[in-house]
């Protein structure tokens, strides 16, 4: 070894030490940031709320439906009722709904870096309420 690295080595180790000498509690480490909420999983639990509130008026209106279809002694009389077009409308609404809150929670799920019980909670809401549809739906084939 020649001089210069001599010279350089005892400077490696003095600055090891130095640093050591320095800073005695170890290494700085940044504080932890607490990890924020996912927005589209915040996005989905609110669409399984206005699904579940969207399903409790259809259950809400069925029974005057009904009484309007039973009274009426026309074969039209379902297409005809008021209540039917709007217990429609809001089955497609309630769908709409749910399939959108779905892809928002699995987006939510995928993010890094973010809290996930929000995107769970609207994924188990918008699974169990499409489970039933799809349940409820195949009744009326058998």
């Amino acid at each position: 070894m020649d001089k210069f690295e001599q010279v350089h080595e005892r400077d490696t180790t003095k600055q090891e030490e130095v640093t050591e000498v320095i800073n005695p509690y170890g290494t700085f480490q940044p504080p932890v940031t607490p990890l924020k909420h996912s927005g589209p999983g915040i996005a989905s639990l609110v669409l399984g709320i206005l699904s579940l509130v969207t399903y409790i008026t259809i259950l809400a209106l069925a029974p005057a439906a009904a009484k309007d279809i039973l009274q009426s002694n026309s074969p039209e009389a379902m297409l005809e009722s008021i209540y039917v077009i709007i217990i429609g409308v809001l089955i497609l609404v309630g769908l709409f709904l749910n399939l959108i809150g779905m892809i928002l929670a699995i987006i939510g799920l995928t993010l890094k870096n973010q809290k996930k019980i929000f995107p769970i909670i609207g994924m188990v809401i918008h699974g169990i309420i499409l489970l039933m549809i799809i349940g409820f739906s195949s009744l009326s084939f058998i």
